[in-house]
């Protein structure tokens, strides 16, 4: 081993001490939660999001009106042949309709769901996580219900970390409880990705309300 890679590996062992030392110092809580003040400030909570999502497994739709969701919902429906879709608010209900997608509003113990569509209001950037809130959702949770997570957010509502979504949501959901659901990279079978209700593929159809930049 060079000297250049011993002077990696003991660095890497010195920020992994500051770190654990950060996480456990009083200087650090504010109102019971962990401060984010020793990590790195990030330049573009987009882009982050955009990239720790995708690395974690999650596939994103960018779309810019609500016709170009139409479309993308319509052209996951074709394409996927989804069989039953459970829809978790009632606003979603006319774009599953004009996307032809045979949707049902409950759960039932007998009839295994291809997907399941639903809002949220809160991505977080830091972990590519997705937080989805009672009040959106007639579910209390969106674990374990199909191999297809659709997810219908704004880029508007990403936000830098879990703190900031935790304020986010008391301020605009009057403390309503939060989950926060993070994909992880699927198993694969002769090159192909093994999806099931415990292990789902997330897809983001992300609005993006600036026009679209041409070249």
């Amino acid at each position: 081993m060079d000297q250049n890679e011993t002077n990696f590996i003991t660095d890497k062992e010195y920020i992994r001490g500051v770190i654990r030392k950060s996480v456990v110092s009083h200087d650090h809580i504010e109102d019971g939660r962990p401060s984010l003040d020793y990590l790195a400030p990030m330049t573009n909570v987009q882009v982050e999001f955009w990239q720790n999502f995708q690395a974690n497994g999650g596939k994103i739709l960018r779309c810019h009106t609500r016709q170009d969701r139409l479309d993308l919902l319509r052209r996951l429906a074709k394409d996927q042949q989804y069989n039953a879709v459970v829809c978790t608010h009632n606003n979603l209900c006319p774009d599953l309709e004009q996307a032809q997608m045979n949707y049902v509003n409950t759960l039932s113990t007998n009839t295994p769901m291809d997907a399941v569509v639903a809002l949220s209001t809160t991505l977080v950037a830091r972990t590519g996580s997705i937080g989805f809130t009672q009040p959106v959702s007639r579910f209390l949770s969106m674990r374990n219900i199909a191999k297809d997570v659709i997810v219908i957010s704004r880029m508007s509502d990403i936000v830098p970390d879990i703190e900031s979504a935790l304020d986010r949501n008391k301020k605009f959901a009057q403390e309503a409880g939060m989950e926060f659901v993070t994909p992880s990279v699927l198993p694969k079978v002769d090159n192909k990705e093994v999806r099931t209700p415990q292990q789902p593929r997330y897809i983001l159809l992300l609005l993006d309300e600036r026009p679209p930049q041409h070249a």
